[in-house]
């Protein structure tokens, strides 16, 4: 039996740890938080420096990649949020758990207070303004190839697609019709799980994980349409125990999921007289290796699209916003301020993660927008 892996303290993690980088922090890299949880109590280490410690990962997943021992902050972190639940997760689990009452409640609210308001407060409000902001004018019109005709597919919407952002899902089930793809009927996803995990609701992101499967499976398994890089990780995540040990219903499934993006890398492009002059993406923490959202940006921004130094994350961190939201910001800012460094005001932001598009809208100046690439359709 292999003996189970463990920090050898090389500092590799520091590198790539968006935190560090941007504080200089080392207490908050995942190297820390290895050394921390090697300590028993008697070395020092309480309950209370364990949900310290829990509360402090942006769950990016750059450190995995980066360690020679392939060991994974974000499953630390999980793992030890989900042995020290505390307020922050009774109020992110309902967060997520009722997101058809309190998300169109909150947002209401926050259009009603003060536009001037002390942090967190301000930032929450903005936060709210994003989660529900308006489209902007769009600026290409893409003609998709028909493919897969008559093939059934569904539209995994993910929660903000599903409750707050719904042109996303209109727009994304217009495109799906006109390449042929005939949607399945079928009842609601539930959230993908990720946000879930990553805060330590492990029994949430199970029954979240069960449920969707189960929707899939009464569907007859078609094809799976995502729009978000998350809720495409979090899918992807899913684990061959998941599926009952069932080895082809889970190889079926990882084949199935399939981003909205790479069905219109062979589109006709139209850009309208209001395209920007400049374009950036933003890439996410949780993007696929070979990101068909980038592709699709480049395809149609062509020359607009300006060159984005470093591997930037934009600091949302999932329950970060509720445990640490000062060194979300932090993040987030240094993210905006590289990926503006070129622009000229008038220019926009463009990714294909929600909670990407949520964190840089709430931070951006007003000189730029953010958005996901589904905003720019026509």
């Amino acid at each position: 039996m292999a003996a189970p892996k463990s920090c050898v303290q090389c500092g590799k993690c520091l590198e790539v740890c968006p935190l560090f980088k941007v504080t200089g922090r080392e207490e908050l890299t995942p190297r820390a938080k290895f050394f921390l949880e090697s300590l028993d109590s008697e070395e020092g280490l309480s309950e209370r420096d364990f949900k310290s410690l829990a509360s402090l990962c942006l769950s990016c997943g750059r450190c995995e990649k980066n360690c020679p021992q392939n060991m994974s902050g974000p499953e630390l972190v999980s793992d030890l949020r989900a042995k020290s639940k505390g307020f922050t997760q009774s109020c992110w689990d309902l967060w997520l758990k009722s997101p058809g009452l309190l998300w169109p409640m909150a947002a209401a609210v926050s259009r009603f207070s003060p536009e001037i308001l002390p942090e967190p407060f301000g930032s929450a409000r903005k936060r709210m303004e994003a989660l529900f902001a308006k489209s902007p004018e769009p600026w290409v019109e893409l003609l998709p190839q028909v493919k897969f005709e008559k093939r059934k597919v569904m539209l995994f919407k993910g929660c903000v697609g599903r409750f707050a952002r719904k042109d996303w899902t209109t727009k994304a089930e217009r495109l799906m019709d006109s390449m042929g793809l005939i949607r399945a009927e079928g009842g609601q996803f539930y959230c993908c799980g990720s946000s879930y995990g990553s805060a330590g609701l492990l029994e949430r992101q199970a029954d979240s994980r069960a449920k969707n499967i189960e929707v899939w499976k009464d569907a007859d398994c078609p094809l799976l349409i995502i729009f978000c890089a998350t809720c495409l990780k979090g899918l992807k995540e899913y684990a061959l125990n998941d599926f009952a040990g069932d080895e082809e219903l889970y190889a079926r499934w990882q084949e199935s999921l399939t981003t909205l993006s790479f069905l219109l890398l062979d589109a006709e492009v139209a850009l309208l007289d209001n395209a920007p002059s400049q374009v950036a993406y933003h890439k996410p923490c949780h993007a696929p290796e070979v990101d068909s959202d980038r592709k699709l940006v480049e395809l149609i921004a062509g020359e607009r699209l300006l060159p984005v130094q470093g591997d930037l994350c934009c600091g949302f961190g999932g329950i970060m916003q509720l445990g640490a939201p000062e060194l979300s910001r932090q993040v987030g800012k240094h993210c905006l301020e590289q990926l503006t460094m070129n622009m000229q005001p008038g220019g926009q932001i463009v990714s294909g993660c929600s909670a990407c598009v949520i964190q840089l809208a709430t931070l951006v100046k007003d000189d730029y927008f953010a958005c996901h690439w589904l905003d720019i359709l026509k």
